[in-house]
């Protein structure tokens, strides 16, 4: 498998690897089963970050077209049978509509006997209570048109009980669903409201083992657009789009034994397609919280107020994206003269992905009190995290100790995009080298190095939210736009410097940022 890297696209690398990994794939250069080269193989090979790589192996790995196995090593899954397509066979999203308002005509005759019946059961009721003719006759003929329209009503909610109801219970339904917290409390409702009028109790089976087993005996639910009857029972699919048959309305037989009608057959093919509708909207709320809940637990996490020593400034700037990530920076002192700055992207979205970060920052803070040395301390990390990590998820960390007498940074990288330092005359230094991601090797070892600060120093650590924002034209920020705004920003302490890039990346993608965008700045002071 031969891969090409073109720098001037503008198309992030990572995506590059990944399409170039599927496209392998579907011509059969790569075959299923076969083992992708390393992390740090491929990032070598092709001169890439390795975080790049990661990345790509993250993204096609939660597309199912690779797997992490035991050995560490990732390999192309095993090709699978696809998976049938059904959105088609699904309800039409106007059933529940079409069956709310189609209207059930009452033969004339019918009515005008009902009409006759009242009035001549009125002429003879005033004739008893000694009413003239002339006036009982001008009274009826006052009253006819009103008569009539109520006699309608009355015959057609007698003759069409069941026609009448079900409308109106869709339409109940379909306005109570968004006020029901869950979809097992709309169920509760949905069976409440059809129990009266279909004389039996509604079920609905979202077990997938049980929805597995009736799609393999009844075979004719995976497509069906009406009821299937499966012994004595009705069986009646609900769709999702992305997942095929999300689930199965049971319907048993009639508690007085009579036999279920056409009426009641498009009934519950509406009633299924309402089912549908909310569940992707409970679904969807649900992500809605869920986000809002890990952005809570990330917001919480990072530091309110940044410590500061003398003779220096630090800043830190989060940028949320509109998914929640796991991006996550902190410093703190480790003594008077000491500080520990870190900076880490956890892989994922969510809530897993804040949880995550949480553990990894108790982890940190738990190890830096009694291990001072930082490549020491990211070894001892990368063991805890693999032991409680999910397969398949990595970290990138940078871990760095500030001590202000000596004015020297001490630093081990796992990796993570390493910091840039520009000096007062403009020389950028890559803080490098780079090990392993946590939590993929547990017996993985790390480098360590140092740098003396010089006063005027720049140093700015970041994840690849801030280098990979990106325009209307998918052209990134970059590094070198980032060091250009180092660069230009030579008199300005931390906090400047940190608004300063963070308006700048903003600008440039006009605040549409895919991932989040964080960054933790130190300034030397120019007198120092």
């Amino acid at each position: 498998m031969l891969l090409r890297i073109d720098f001037r696209s503008g198309k992030p690398i990572y995506l590059q690897v990944a399409d170039q990994i599927k496209s392998a794939a579907a011509a059969g250069t790569l075959r299923p089963g076969e083992a992708l080269p390393s992390i740090s193989g491929l990032s070598g090979e092709l001169r890439i970050n390795r975080n790049a790589v990661a990345k790509a192996y993250a993204e096609l790995e939660g597309a199912g077209l690779i797997e992490l196995r035991g050995s560490g090593e990732f390999f192309l899954r095993e090709r699978s049978e696809p998976r049938k397509e059904v959105r088609s066979a699904a309800p039409g999203p106007q059933l529940v509509d079409d069956v709310a308002r189609k209207p059930m005509v009452l033969p004339a005759a019918l009515q005008y006997s009902l009409l006759a019946v009242l009035l001549a059961a009125l002429y003879l009721v005033m004739a008893f209570l000694g009413v003239r003719a002339w006036l009982a006759s001008a009274l009826l003929a006052i009253a006819f048109l009103p008569l009539f329209r109520l006699t309608g009503k009355a015959a057609y909610r007698i003759v069409f009980a069941k026609r009448f109801e079900f409308p109106r219970i869709l339409r109940a339904l379909k306005i109570e669903a968004p006020t029901r917290p869950n979809l097992e409390s709309f169920m509760e409702r949905v069976i409440e409201k059809t129990e009266p009028i279909l004389g039996a109790r509604l079920a609905l089976i979202e077990d997938r083992a049980q929805v597995a087993s009736l799609l393999h005996s009844f075979p004719a639910l995976s497509s069906a657009r009406t009821p299937v009857v499966a012994g004595a029972d009705l069986l009646t699919p609900i769709f999702h789009a992305d997942e095929g048959v999300h689930g199965i309305l049971r319907l048993p037989p009639k508690s007085n034994g009579r036999e279920y009608g056409a009426p009641d057959l498009k009934f519950l093919s509406a009633l299924a397609e309402l089912l549908a509708t909310a569940a992707d909207q409970f679904r969807m709320r649900d992500e809605r919280q869920e986000s809002e809940y890990a952005r809570e637990i990330q917001q919480g996490l990072l530091p309110r107020d940044i410590p500061q020593v003398a003779g220096f400034s630090i800043a830190g700037a989060w940028q949320p994206a509109r998914t929640v990530g796991g991006d996550y920076y902190d410093a703190f002192l480790l003594g008077e003269t000491a500080l520990a700055l870190t900076v880490a992207d956890v892989s994922g979205k969510g809530v897993p992905a804040a949880l995550l970060m949480s553990n990894l920052q108790a982890t940190v803070k738990a190890y830096a009190a009694v291990e001072p040395c930082p490549k020491d301390l990211t070894s001892r990390v990368n063991r805890a995290i693999c032991n409680s990590i999910t397969p398949g998820k990595f970290i990138t960390f940078f871990y760095a100790v500030l001590d202000s007498t000596q004015r020297r940074l001490t630093y081990a990288n796992a990796g993570h995009n390493p910091p840039l330092l520009v000096r007062q005359d403009g020389n950028c230094v890559r803080l490098e080298p780079n090990g392993a991601l946590l939590g993929i090797f547990p017996q993985g070892s790390y480098d360590q190095a140092a740098i003396d600060l010089l006063p005027g120093d720049r140093l700015v650590m970041f994840t690849d939210g801030i280098t990979e924002a990106a325009n209307s034209s998918q052209e990134e920020f970059g590094e070198e736009r980032l060091i250009a705004g180092l660069r230009e920003s030579t008199a300005l302490t931390a906090d400047g410097l940190r608004h300063e890039i963070m308006q700048r990346v903003t600008q440039f993608c006009r605040g549409d940022f895919a991932d989040d965008a964080t960054l933790l700045a130190l300034v030397v002071d120019h007198t120092n």
